[in-house]
């Protein structure tokens, strides 16, 4: 009996041991710190998959230390409120286009002109360089850190009805992204402008709530806007950006080291993302046309020319303006 007993404990001790063997690996290989990223997309959308990416990229440069848990399709609330939620350390990550950061400095909105940009080449040499860090800089006393830029797409004018030349958007009820930049210019070609956030944008145009809206083949094609507007006008009138927001106060956190890695990770998911969403704009606008989108290509002169006087709205930009201008 005594026999019997000895085995029993020594089974137990046994047992014991593994388990607690296993729950120190399982403890070791867990993340210290788990960063909560939100965007607006789906899953298949390019900024989900760059998002990933960093994601990936930033667990390997810590050994697993740092993972980041991602919410696509807006679980965490739109552009909007995914930006506040960031700049009042209630989120950790987030992406927005650019003109959701003019609430928190103005400024911003230079990035937002109409065809202040004339390639992708040229946009990177702007966003990545001091003039990029001067732009975006400013967020920082806000509580945002712009960790890096995605490609937001080659925008142009999508419509329920046609549209080939600037006279024909006066009158139209057209949807901008809320800034006030993209506002003006709407103004400016005699539109009925309607700021609105992207997730009302299906239901208006197949209500009929708006007739247009500036948007790019990647969200029109994987938000099936296509269904509800038959029309492209591809004017190209806006190379948008789709800044990485990280709270400061969570980076600030962070050893130099593990800074070090979340600025390498990011840049590298930025190169890696901005790469194939060029690509994807490229396929999505072949599955547009194939699919009964109506594509016109108009003179981009006479759009430049239609929009050219809402920088004069913004003097105070206009030694940035030629800033950038120059990296051409």
């Amino acid at each position: 009996m005594a026999r019997r007993t000895s085995v029993l404990l020594v089974a137990v001790f046994v047992f014991c041991a593994v388990l607690g063997m296993a729950f120190v690996s399982q403890r070791a290989d867990a993340a210290e710190i788990k960063l909560r990223a939100g965007h607006e997309m789906p899953e298949n959308h390019p900024y989900h998959l760059g998002t990933v990416r960093f994601g990936e990229l930033l667990k390997e440069k810590t050994n697993g230390r740092i993972e980041v848990v991602v919410y696509p399709n807006g679980q965490l609330g739109n552009q909007t409120q995914l930006a506040q939620m960031v700049a009042a350390n209630q989120l950790d990550v987030c992406l927005v286009w650019q003109g959701v950061l003019e609430s928190f400095e103005s400024n911003v909105g230079v990035v937002s002109l109409p065809y202040i940009f004339d390639s992708w080449e040229h946009t990177w040499k702007v966003v990545d360089g001091e003039l990029g860090q001067a732009i975006f800089a400013p967020l920082e006393a806000k509580g945002i850190k712009v960790i890096t830029v995605f490609n937001n797409g080659l925008y142009n004018v999508v419509s329920r009805v046609p549209v080939k030349t600037p006279e024909d958007m006066k009158g139209i009820k057209l949807r901008v992204q809320p800034s006030a930049v993209f506002v003006e210019t709407g103004g400016m070609l005699g539109s009925v402008v309607t700021p609105m956030a992207f997730g009302e944008v299906y239901s208006a145009l197949q209500l009929g709530a708006i007739d247009a809206q500036i948007q790019g083949p990647i969200n029109v094609r994987k938000s099936k806007h296509y269904e509800v507007a038959k029309f492209t006008c591809q004017n190209e009138i806006h190379y948008l950006l789709e800044p990485m927001l990280m709270s400061a106060k969570t980076f600030k956190a962070l050893s130099a080291e593990d800074q070090k890695a979340v600025l390498e990770a990011a840049k590298e998911a930025a190169e890696w993302q901005r790469a194939e969403a060029e690509k994807e704009d490229t396929s999505d606008t072949a599955f547009l046309k194939e699919n009964g989108m109506h594509y016109f290509v108009p003179d981009k002169d006479e759009w430049r020319a239609a929009v050219m006087p809402v920088y004069d709205k913004y003097p105070q930009w206009k030694e940035m303006v030629e800033k950038i201008n120059k990296l051409k």
